[in-house]
């Protein structure tokens, strides 16, 4: 866990670095110290539990895993594809949401109407669809986690099914945040693991390929986003990128537009350089918080109190802080809501559950309700150069899909045994 999130956190660094474009906002400097510090303090709580705890070792793949773990990897398939004709319904029928044109235009559609309705639940269909179509993230953790146990046919099944659930939500979302947060996650299950391999897994070179050509078409899903919200706007690819650079705080340096000239080559260098840029303008946007000073707008557990006011238990959050719809990474989130004091408590208090979580895992890791509060840290962990996790679209729904698939097993257990009496 401590490992992935050191190495993620080096390679953000490196990747704003390297990039070709420059920041908006001054404060850099004070930006990467207020970064390292978190990343610092989040070190130091979780070494301060290590040490009053000691941890058991990581479970060696394929042992140890739960219990009718394929029985769980079907229920959450199936839940899932419930949930996902629930939210293709509610959006095209209820609310009239037209994809012909394209996500970017779907997208814009589904916001406005969003705004109409004051941010209120659209229909029953949405609350059932968004509660049971998550779990196809359920499904790749245990399949990462178990899938060496299986049958080639299965598994291949498995991630047929998984990428086409994936592709359908992010469709109809009509974003990336679906193929980031589970990248996330399985990053996450396989780090937690002892010995895991991609050959173990995709043992067949047919399920490898298979595999390969999944993320190859995830990978240009992410382009194809981009190059739709520039087909909406009217522009090409190169002048869409010159001028969505400066909303994320960033501008293009000046060698790098010389250097790929024009044509297809520009155009995909172009989108290249906006896809890491979006993954990393939090760097620059952590530097105009800084710049700006603590606020009292809502940043941190944004998405689970929009949820209770949908639900009518609380009020509307004010979330209009002054770079909304930016990434903050946590650090600068922590800062502006919390102040420095808040910060710091913070950065240990994740460092320190992380650390209880993993204990509690690894002492027990064919406990399906340890395993998924791990993973969860542990995404948090991860996404924390980006944003705080939690607020991610689908994150909260992950947790309660895991419970579903945990309660409709126990269900199925039961319907069984009273059967046989």
């Amino acid at each position: 866990m401590i490992k992935s999130f050191l190495f993620i956190w080096i390679g953000y660094w490196l990747i704003v670095l390297l990039l070709p474009v420059n920041s908006l906002y001054p404060d850099v400097h004070s930006a990467f110290f207020l970064q390292f510090s978190f990343v610092f303090f989040v070190l130091l709580g979780y070494f301060w539990f290590e040490m009053v705890q000691a941890t058991p070792k990581a479970p060696v793949w394929g042992s140890r895993v739960p219990h009718d773990v394929y029985l769980m990897i079907k229920i959450s398939l199936y839940l899932s594809l419930v949930g996902t004709l629930f939210l293709l319904f509610d959006k095209v029928f209820v609310q009239g949401i037209d994809y012909s044109n394209g996500v970017a235009v779907a997208r814009e559609a589904w916001r406005m109407e969003g705004v109409a309705r004051e941010g209120r639940v659209s229909s029953i269909f949405s609350v059932i669809g968004y509660l049971l179509s998550s779990g196809y993230f359920v499904a790749a953790i245990l399949f990462v986690l178990a899938g060496k146990n299986f049958h080639s046919s299965v598994r291949y099944k498995i991630v047929l099914a998984v990428f086409i659930l994936l592709m359908v939500n992010s469709i109809l979302a009509g974003g990336r945040s679906n193929v980031l947060l589970l990248g996330a996650f399985v990053f996450a299950t396989i780090t937690s693991l002892k010995g895991w391999s991609f050959k173990g897994l995709f043992a067949s070179r047919f399920i490898s390929m298979s595999a390969f050509i999944s993320l190859a078409i995830l990978f240009s899903y992410l382009l194809y986003v981009f190059s739709s919200r520039a087909k909406m706007t009217g522009v090409s690819v190169v002048t869409y990128v010159d001028g969505f650079l400066p909303y994320l705080g960033l501008e293009l340096s000046p060698w790098f537009s010389d250097l790929v000239g024009s044509g297809i080559v520009s155009n995909i260098s172009s989108l290249l350089v906006l896809s890491a840029s979006y993954i990393s303008h939090s760097f620059t946007t952590t530097a105009a918080i800084i710049e700006h000073g603590p606020g009292e707008k809502v940043i941190v557990f944004l998405h689970p109190m929009n949820i209770l006011y949908k639900l009518n238990l609380v009020a509307k959050p004010d979330s209009s802080w002054f770079l909304a719809g930016r990434f903050p990474s946590l650090p600068g989130a922590l800062f502006y809501q919390f102040g420095i004091f808040g910060f710091f408590v913070f950065s240990f208090l994740t460092g320190f559950l992380s650390g209880v979580v993993k204990f509690f895992h690894f002492s027990k890791p064919e406990s399906i309700f340890f395993l998924s509060l791990n993973l969860m840290m542990c995404v948090i962990l991860i996404l924390s150069p980006i944003l705080l996790a939690v607020d991610f679209m689908s994150f909260p729904f992950v947790f309660l899909s895991f419970f579903m698939a945990l309660l409709f097993k126990y269900s199925i257990g039961m319907l069984r045994i009273a059967t046989k009496r």
